[in-house]
C-alpha cells in the first residue's frame, strides 16, 4: 500500500506540472541569461567587425587584408615543399632544394601529381562537345570536385586516384572523365597494400591542393595571379544549377565569383573580422564575469558551455552579418556578381551553424523539460511494480480465503453472543492477537487496564 501510495502521489504532483508548463519555467530558471549590456556588447562587437569587413575586406582584388593574406600563403606553400622535399626519398627528385615560389610550386606539382587536373575538356578523354564547354585554367579547380579542401574532395580523390579517372561538375551533374595523358610524374608516396595505399593517397590529395593554393608554377613565374582552390563545401554551389540572377544560375554565379578571385586565399581574408568579433566578445564577457559578477577565473573560460556567452555570439555574429549585408547590398547596385563577391560567405556560414546549433540546443531542453514528469512517474511505476513481483500470491488466496470465510461466518450470526463469539475467533484464525485478555468485560471493569493493538 505504501508503493501504491507513493505512486499516486507523484502522479497528482507532476500532474500539474505537465499542464501549467512548471517545468519548463524551472529549466529556463537554471540557465544563464544575458542582461541589457551582454547585449549591447555582443551587437558593439558585431558592428566593429562588420566595419572592418567592409573597409578592410571588401571585395577580391580590392582589399586591403587580402595582400597579406596571399603573401602568407605564399610563404606556406614555400615552407611545405622545403618540408617535403627534406623527407624526399624518391630517387627522380631535383638535387637542388626549391628555393624560389615557383620553383616550390613546380616540386609539389612533380612531387603530388592526379588525373584530375585537366585545365581544359580537350584534355579529357570521350568528353562532348558541350561536356565542361567553360571549363578553363581560372576555374578547372573548382569544377574538379577532388580540388576541394573538404571531405566531399578528399573522397572523390582516393576514388579518382585509384581508378586514374577525374570527378567534375558539369551543368549540375557530375561526371567521371578519363584524362587523354598523365604527367609520368612519380608520386611521393607509394603504398603497397590496401591501407598504405590509401594513406598515400590522402597525402598526395594534401600535397597537391598546397601546390595549387598559390596557382601554377608557370603563372607564378609570369608574375600571374593565382586561381587558386575553392573555399570547403563551395562547389556545392555548382549542384543549384537552376535559378535566374541576372540571366545566371546560382552555378554560374558561385563559378564566376569563383573566376574573380572567390577562393580559398579570399575565404582566409573574410575570416579575419570574424575571428576578431568572436575574440572580442569572449574576452570582454570573461572580464565581466570576473570583475562585474564576482565569479572566480576558472568560471570565466569562455567555453560554448554558457547559455548567455552563447546568445552573446550568435548576436554579435548577426550584428556583424548585418553591416556586411546592407555594405553588399549598397555597393553591388543591384549587380548579382558584385554582390556576391563583397558577401562575407564566412560569417554568413558561421551565423547559419550558430544559429541552427542554437535551436537544437534549446529544443533539448525543452524536450528535458517535458521529458522530467514522465521519467519521474515511470520511477514510480518501475517500484510499484518491483512491489508486486514481491507479493507471495499464494499466501494472498490464503487470507483471502480466510477473510471471505470470516465474513460468511459473521453474516450467519442470529444475536450479539453469537457475532462476539465469531469476532474473537476470525480475530484469532486471521493472526491477530486480541487487544485485551480474559473476559471482555471484567477486562473493561478495570479502570488500570488498557487496551493494547499490535
Amino acid at each position: 500500500m505504501t508503493i501504491k501510495y507513493e505512486l499516486e502521489r507523484k502522479v497528482e504532483e507532476y500532474q500539474g506540472y505537465l499542464i501549467a508548463g512548471y517545468d519548463v519555467i524551472t529549466v529556463k530558471e537554471t540557465r544563464e541569461e544575458c542582461d541589457k549590456y551582454d547585449y549591447i556588447i555582443a551587437a558593439s562587437c558585431g558592428v566593429i567587425a562588420g566595419l572592418v569587413d567592409v573597409f578592410f575586406v571588401g571585395a577580391p582584388g580590392k582589399s586591403v587584408l587580402e595582400g597579406a593574406v596571399n603573401g602568407s600563403v605564399d610563404s606556406f606553400v614555400k615552407k611545405a615543399a622545403q618540408a617535403f622535399y627534406k623527407f624526399d626519398q624518391r630517387s627522380v627528385k631535383n638535387k637542388k632544394m626549391p628555393k624560389t615560389l615557383d620553383q616550390c610550386i613546380n616540386y609539389l606539382e612533380q612531387a603530388f601529381p592526379v588525373p584530375y587536373d585537366a585545365r581544359y575538356a580537350k584534355d579529357l578523354k570521350n568528353a562532348g562537345q558541350n561536356t565542361l564547354k567553360g571549363m578553363n585554367p581560372k576555374n578547372h579547380h573548382l569544377l574538379s570536385v577532388s580540388h576541394s579542401p573538404d571531405i566531399f574532395g578528399l573522397i572523390f580523390s582516393i576514388i579518382d586516384q585509384f581508378t586514374d579517372v577525374g570527378s567534375y561538375i558539369d551543368n549540375g551533374k557530375l561526371i567521371r572523365l578519363e584524362p587523354k595523358k598523365s604527367s609520368g610524374s612519380v608520386p611521393y608516396l607509394q603504398g603497397s597494400n590496401p591501407v598504405s595505399k590509401f594513406f598515400c593517397g590522402f597525402v598526395n590529395w594534401i600535397g597537391h591542393i598546397v601546390s595549387d593554393l598559390a596557382g601554377s608554377s608557370s603563372v607564378r613565374r609570369k608574375g600571374g595571379k593565382s586561381s587558386g582552390v575553392s573555399i570547403p563545401f563551395y562547389e556545392l554551389f555548382l549542384g543549384c544549377n537552376f535559378g535566374n540572377i541576372d540571366g545566371n544560375t546560382i552555378a554560374e554565379i558561385a563559378t564566376k565569383a569563383f573566376e574573380e578571385g572567390y577562393n580559398l586565399n579570399w575565404g582566409l581574408t573574410m575570416a579575419i573580422p570574424v575571428v576578431l568579433n568572436d575574440l572580442f566578445i569572449r574576452l570582454i564577457w570573461s572580464l565581466k564575469k570576473h570583475f562585474y559578477a564576482g565569479k572566480d577565473w576558472k568560471q570565466c573560460i569562455p567555453t560554448n558551455d554558457h547559455d548567455d556567452l552563447r546568445v552573446m555570439l550568435l548576436v554579435g555574429q548577426a550584428a556583424m552579418c548585418l553591416v556586411d549585408g546592407i555594405d553588399a547590398f549598397i555597393r553591388s547596385g543591384g549587380n548579382a556578381l558584385l554582390f556576391v563577391s563583397r558577401i562575407n560567405l564566412i560569417a554568413w556560414g558561421k551565423l547559419t551553424c550558430m544559429a541552427l546549433k542554437e535551436l537544437v540546443i534549446r529544443y533539448k531542453y525543452l524536450i528535458d523539460a517535458i521529458s522530467q514528469p514522465y521519467k519521474l512517474v515511470n520511477e514510480a511505476m518501475t517500484e510499484y511494480l518491483k512491489g508486486l513481483e514481491n507479493i507471495d500470491f499464494e499466501a494472498f488466496r490464503r487470507e483471502s480465503e480466510a477473510l471471505e470465510s470470516f465474513c460468511k461466518k459473521m453474516l450467519a450470526t442470529c444475536n450479539e453472543e453469537d457475532l462476539n463469539r465469531v469476532l474473537i475467533e476470525g480475530m484469532k484464525d486471521l493472526g491477530f492477537e486480541l487487544p485485551w485478555e480474559g473476559d471482555f468485560n471484567d477486562f473493561m471493569s478495570n479502570p488500570n487496564n488498557n487496551l493494547v493493538f499490535k
